[in-house]
C-alpha cells in the first residue's frame, strides 16, 4: 500500500509541472516576463524601438503670408480740379467774434504746381485764407481770386480756413461770401501703363488662396484697368478699396510675372499687396506597440543641427514640449503610454531636421 502511494507522489508532481507549463505557454508575454524576465523574447522586448521612417525635415506650419508691391501713379490729364470745398460758405469778423468758413480739401502728394481758386460773390474788407492753420495767403474783393500753393507742403487731406481781417471801426463787421474753392493740381504725365515684378515663393500645393487688394485715390473719371500677366483683373473706374480673389490667375502665371496698372485718367494706388492664405497642413503619425513594463520608457530625438529646436510631440494625443539646442533631446514618456499601439505625432514651431527617432 504505501508502494502504491509512493508512486503516486512522483506522478502528481509531474501533472503539476505539465499543467504550470501549458498554463505558462498560453499567458502573455508580459506575464511571462514577470514569472521568468530571462527569457529572450523578454530580452527582444527591452530592446530599442527604431522608426525605420525618420520625420527628416519639420516645415513649420505657415497660415498666411503677405507680398507688397510698390506704389503707382497713373496721370495722363495734366491739370486736374483735385478738390471742391466752402460751397455757399459765409464767413464774418468784428472786434468781439470772429466766425470763419473752413473744410478738409484732398490733395495730390505727386502734383508739379497747386493753385487755389476762391470764388467770391460778396466781399467787405480782406479775406486772410489759412490751410493747416498757417497763413498762405490775403485775398480782397469779389470774383476768382488765385493763390499759388507750394505742392510738396499738400498733404492728402488739408484743412483750408478762410476768416475776414477786423473791422476800423469796433461796431462793424467784415463778411465775405463764397461760392467756392477748388484746388486745381498740374502733373507730370506719365505712361499709361505701370507694371511692377512679384515673385511668390510659397509652395502652390499649400495655397489656400490669394487676394489682390489695393487703395485707390481717383481724380477724373476714367477706369483702371488691372492685369496679372496678359489676365484682365477688371477694368473699372475705382475710388476705393479693392480686394478681390486671383488665386487662379496667379497659378497659371506660376507665382512669378507682373502685375499692371493702366488708365487713361490720373490715379493714386497705394497699399497694393497679395494676402495669401495656407491650407491646413497634415502631420505624419507614426504607431508603435508596448508591452507591459515597469521600466522607464524614454522617447528620443536626434537632430542634424544645432541652434535652438521648438517643436510639441504628441503622444497618444497628449502634448510634450521638446525645445532644446543640443543634438539630441529625450525624456519619459510612461504616464502617456498604454499597452498595446500608441501613436505619436509631431509638429513643429520652427522648421527642424529629425534626424532619428526612437522609443527605448
Amino acid at each position: 500500500m504505501t508502494s502504491r502511494r509512493g508512486e503516486a507522489v512522483p506522478i502528481l508532481i509531474l501533472a503539476i509541472a505539465i499543467l504550470l507549463v501549458i498554463y505558462t505557454y498560453f499567458l502573455p508575454l508580459s506575464e511571462k516576463c514577470k514569472l521568468i524576465p530571462s527569457l529572450p523574447d523578454c530580452k527582444a522586448e527591452e530592446k530599442t524601438l527604431v522608426f525605420e521612417t525618420v520625420p527628416g525635415i519639420l516645415e513649420k506650419q505657415e497660415t498666411a503670408a503677405r507680398y507688397w508691391i510698390p506704389d503707382v501713379q497713373l496721370f495722363r490729364r495734366e491739370t486736374v480740379d483735385v478738390s471742391s470745398a466752402l460751397e455757399n460758405a459765409e464767413a464774418s469778423k468784428s472786434w468781439l467774434f470772429s466766425k470763419p468758413a473752413e473744410a478738409e480739401i484732398e490733395a495730390q502728394r505727386y502734383g508739379r504746381e497747386a493753385k487755389l481758386f476762391i470764388f467770391i460773390n460778396d466781399a467787405e474788407g480782406k479775406l486772410n485764407v489759412y490751410l493747416d492753420n498757417e497763413l498762405i495767403g490775403v485775398v480782397e474783393g469779389e470774383g476768382v481770386q488765385q493763390l499759388v500753393l507750394d505742392p510738396k507742403r499738400l498733404r492728402e487731406t488739408n484743412m483750408l480756413k478762410v476768416v475776414p481781417t477786423a473791422p476800423i471801426w469796433p461796431f462793424m463787421s467784415n463778411k465775405y461770401t463764397i461760392g467756392k474753392v477748388i484746388l486745381k493740381e498740374n502733373y507730370i504725365l506719365t505712361n499709361n501703363r505701370i507694371s511692377a515684378p512679384f515673385a511668390i515663393k510659397e509652395n502652390s500645393k499649400d495655397i489656400r488662396d490669394i487676394r489682390l487688394s489695393f487703395e485707390t485715390r481717383c481724380f477724373t473719371d476714367e477706369n483702371v484697368g488691372v492685369f496679372i500677366g496678359n489676365d484682365k483683373v477688371f477694368d473699372e473706374k475705382v475710388c476705393q478699396g479693392v480686394s478681390t480673389d486671383v488665386t487662379d490667375k496667379l497659378l497659371k502665371n506660376n507665382l512669378t510675372g507682373n502685375i499692371t496698372f493702366s488708365s487713361d485718367g490720373n490715379y493714386d494706388i497705394h497699399d497694393i499687396m497679395f494676402d495669401i492664405r495656407m491650407k491646413e497642413r497634415t502631420w505624419p503619425t507614426y504607431y508603435f506597440n508596448i508591452g507591459e513594463s515597469d521600466k522607464p520608457l524614454l522617447l528620443k530625438m536626434q537632430f542634424n543641427e544645432t541652434g535652438m529646436k521648438k517643436l510639441t510631440a504628441y503622444v497618444n494625443g497628449e502634448a510634450i514640449s521638446v525645445e532644446t539646442s543640443k543634438k539630441e533631446w529625450q525624456t519619459a514618456i510612461n504616464k502617456y503610454i498604454k499597452e498595446g499601439t500608441n501613436s505619436l505625432l509631431l509638429i513643429p514651431e520652427e522648421t527642424v531636421i529629425v534626424g532619428k527617432l526612437e522609443v527605448e
